[in-house]
C-alpha cells in the first residue's frame, strides 16, 4: 500500500463520523429530534464495534477532524469531537503496548487550552482523563462502572489496575459501550452542544467520574 493510503475500513469509518458530524454546525443545527443523527451515530458504533482494531481507527479519524476544527476554528465541532473521543477511549477493549494514540491527543487537546471558555475547559477535563489512562489504563472505567454500581471511589490514585477490573473491564464491554455512546448521542442530539448548559452538563458528567 502506497503512503497515505487508506484501507476500505478506515474509508467506511471516516465516511461514518463524517455523517454524526454532518449538520452540526451552527448554521444548520435544528432544535427538532433528529432521527437521522441519531442512525448515523447508532451506525457508526455499529461498524466499530465489529472488531477492537476499528476503535484505534476511529480514535485517529477523531483526532484528524480534531486538528482541522482547530485550524478553521470550527468552535461549534469541538464539544461533539471531545465526546465522541472520550466515549470510544472508555469502549475500546485494548491499547497495545507500543500505542501513542493518547499521547498524542494529549498534545492535540493541549492546543486547545488557549481558546475561550467552556472550549478550554472541556479540553482540560480531556487532559486530566488523558493522564489518568496514561497512568493506569482502565482507571477511568473502573470508576464509571462503580459510580453506576453505588460502590464508593477510592479517593486514592492507584498506579494499576487491579486484576479482576481488567476482567471487568472486557467481560461487560458490550453493554457498557452502549451507555458510553448514548452519553455522546445525548449530548450531539440537543441543541446548543458546544456551549452554554449543554456543555457545562458534560464537564459535569467528566467531573462525576473523578478524573
Amino acid at each position: 500500500m502506497q503512503p497515505g493510503a487508506t484501507t476500505c475500513t478506515e474509508d467506511r469509518i471516516q465516511h461514518a463520523l463524517e455523517r454524526c458530524l454532518h449538520g452540526l454546525s451552527l448554521g444548520r443545527r435544528s432544535t427538532s429530534w433528529s432521527a437521522g443523527l441519531c442512525l448515523n451515530c447508532w451506525s457508526l458504533q455499529e461498524l466499530v464495534s465489529r472488531d477492537p482494531g476499528h476503535f484505534l481507527i476511529l480514535l485517529e479519524q477523531i483526532l484528524q477532524k480534531t486538528r482541522e476544527v482547530q485550524e478553521k476554528g470550527t468552535y461549534d465541532l469541538l464539544t461533539p469531537l471531545a465526546l465522541l473521543f472520550y466515549s470510544t477511549v472508555l469502549c475500546t477493549p485494548h491499547f497495545p503496548p507500543d500505542s501513542d494514540l493518547l499521547l498524542k491527543a494529549a498534545s492535540t487537546y493541549h492546543r486547545f487550552l488557549t481558546w475561550p471558555v467552556p472550549y478550554c475547559s472541556i479540553c482540560q477535563e480531556l487532559l486530566t482523563f488523558i493522564d489518568a489512562e496514561l497512568k493506569a489504563p482502565g482507571i477511568s472505567y473502573q470508576r464509571l462502572v462503580r459510580a453506576e454500581q453505588g460502590l464508593p471511589i477510592r479517593s486514592h490514585r492507584s498506579s494499576t489496575v487491579p486484576r479482576p477490573w481488567q476482567s471487568l473491564r472486557t467481560s461487560s464491554r458490550r453493554p457498557q459501550r452502549h451507555r458510553s455512546w448514548h452519553l455522546a448521542l445525548e449530548m450531539l442530539q440537543r441543541p446548543g452542544g458546544g456551549s452554554g448548559p449543554s456543555c457545562r452538563r458534560w464537564e459535569k458528567k467528566l467531573a462525576s467520574l473523578g478524573c
